[in-house]
């Protein structure tokens, strides 16, 4: 992966200079979802209690106002009792209906007592006509069962009665109507405190559902977007920034996601060297023979110059030492492609790379081999250079790698054709070999991890190429037919958009 020198592993631990996080909108609430679960759940319940104990009281006063209403009914039944024998007594002169008014105003009286229980406010009125319509009403139903009443006296007092019980039915009709008219207020009120409660708790269970959304996906949703970012190889861990901060879980996360990164670059930096191991070992064979020769060489002129030296003039003596000195550097030169190849480097060191010297570089490291397996080798380039970003060993692996892939896919007298040349914003590198080919089959598997189709080899040469390329914001492509060859190439971002 492509790191960014900025960034580090990000770990964040809990202790008193953690505890509070400058800049955080959520500082006034717990840190941890549990908390802001735990919070919510709380609030929800407090909102559940108090509407369970306002819908209890509704229904307590309700019942009240009911039983207002059912003791008004008993009252007016009552008295409508009354005026009905009274009726009878005026359609049929039978005293006996007037014995049974009178019972039926102690009835009305008991009523009254009743009511009051629930209309404290209207217990004074209540109490008026307890004692004085009531009252007045038995005192002239009492005086009309007198048997010595003159007929004058007996008219006058019919009339007074016939008129105080209408007074009375009246009155209590009026009281009926005013304590309906209250009950109706006081359940419409109560009707409207519910819809505000209701409402009030639709409106508090939005807004926590939004924060409690808002709490829990911000951490998640800052993960993600720096997930993404290290996909593109932007950054190489996770930072903890203000929403991450916000949540406990959200930092032991990142922490131990930013770990596994570390993990997983160490042991990716682990397998790039040894597939770079990998690779020197099958170009040794052909290096050793490289070296070989000048050591012969030297060898040879140094045992001619320790037998003859006598016999030598200085002008063949200095010949055959700087014999000795050029084969030297050619050993030195041979041993130096070899150290700078297999030398590890930090996988972040980037600088400006010449393509068309670091395919020369890599040519000439397995040269060698090209003589050996009888393989011949073209290589096309531009006159001046063309230079990208990336980190010279890393691509160098990956060119060492792909030639050798090819020079095993091909018998001897095949030929290999290495190109480099500026397309656009980006450098094209093209390998082709006219080998055995890859099987259709194989061809969308060649990038994957593990995957040969060798008999020898780990199957990771041509994963860890393909994520080195990625690492360096290029893309790798082939294109290979079964008998007749294979083509990689390789795209690479020029240095400054060329």
């Amino acid at each position: 992966m492509t790191s960014d020198p900025s960034f580090r592993p990000s770990r964040l631990k809990g202790g008193p200079e953690n505890s509070a996080v400058q800049g955080c909108p959520c500082l006034p609430l717990p840190r941890s979802i549990r908390g802001k679960l735990v919070l919510s759940f709380l609030v929800v319940a407090v909102l559940g209690i108090i509407g369970t104990v306002s819908a209890i009281y509704a229904i307590w006063r309700i019942e009240d106002k009911v039983r207002i209403i059912e003791s008004f009914y008993e009252l007016n039944q009552n008295v409508l009792e009354i005026r009905r024998n009274e009726k009878n007594y005026f359609l049929y002169n039978n005293k006996k209906d007037l014995m049974s008014a009178l019972d039926f105003i102690d009835q009305v009286r008991a009523s009254i007592a009743g009511v009051k229980k629930f209309l404290p406010a209207d217990e004074a009125e209540l109490q008026s006509f307890y004692d004085e319509e009531l009252g007045k009403y038995e005192e002239i139903s009492r005086r009309l069962m007198d048997d010595k009443l003159s007929a004058r006296s007996k008219n006058l007092l019919e009339a007074t009665l016939r008129r105080h019980g209408q007074d009375i039915t009246k009155r209590i009709f009026e009281m009926d109507a005013r304590a309906r008219q209250r009950v109706e207020r006081q359940v419409l009120n109560y009707q409207k405190t519910g819809v505000m409660l209701l409402g009030l708790a639709v409106l508090l269970g939005g807004i926590l559902i939004y924060f409690l959304i808002r709490w829990i996906m911000r951490p998640l949703e800052a993960i993600r977007d720096a997930s993404a970012q290290i996909k593109q190889g932007k950054m190489n861990s996770i930072p903890i920034n203000e929403e991450i901060r916000c949540s406990e879980e959200g930092i032991a996360l990142v922490n131990s996601l930013n770990l596994m990164l570390e993990a997983l670059n160490h042991k990716q930096d682990q397998l790039v060297q040894s597939e770079k191991l990998a690779a020197i070992g099958k170009v040794t064979a052909g290096i050793a023979h490289e070296i070989n020769n000048p050591l012969n060489n030297i060898s040879l002129t140094a045992e001619v110059l320790l037998e003859d030296l006598p016999n030598l003039d200085c002008s063949e003596r200095l010949d055959m030492v700087r014999d000795i000195l050029v084969q030297s550097d050619r050993a030195r030169e041979v041993v130096h492609h070899l150290l700078e190849f297999s030398r590890s480097r930090k996988s972040d060191a980037m600088e400006a790379v010449d393509l068309v010297k670091l395919l020369t570089d890599s040519i000439a490291l397995v040269r060698n081999q090209f003589r050996l397996g009888g393989v011949t080798c073209k290589y096309e380039h531009p006159e001046k250079p063309l230079e990208v970003s990336a980190n010279f060993q890393q691509l160098q692996q990956v060119l060492v790698n792909m030639v050798l892939n090819a020079l095993q896919a091909m018998q001897p007298g095949g030929r290999l054709d290495l190109a480099v040349a500026p397309e656009g914003n980006t450098a094209l590198i093209t390998i082709t070999d006219n080998g055995a080919g890859i099987p259709k089959e194989a061809l969308p598997h060649i990038f994957d991890p593990f995957f040969t189709t060798k008999n020898e080899g780990t199957g990771l040469g041509l994963s860890l190429s393909s994520a080195i390329i990625r690492d360096h914001h290029g893309t790798i492509e082939v294109e290979s037919e079964k008998g007749r060859g294979t083509t990689f190439r390789i795209r690479l971002p020029l240095r400054n958009g060329g």
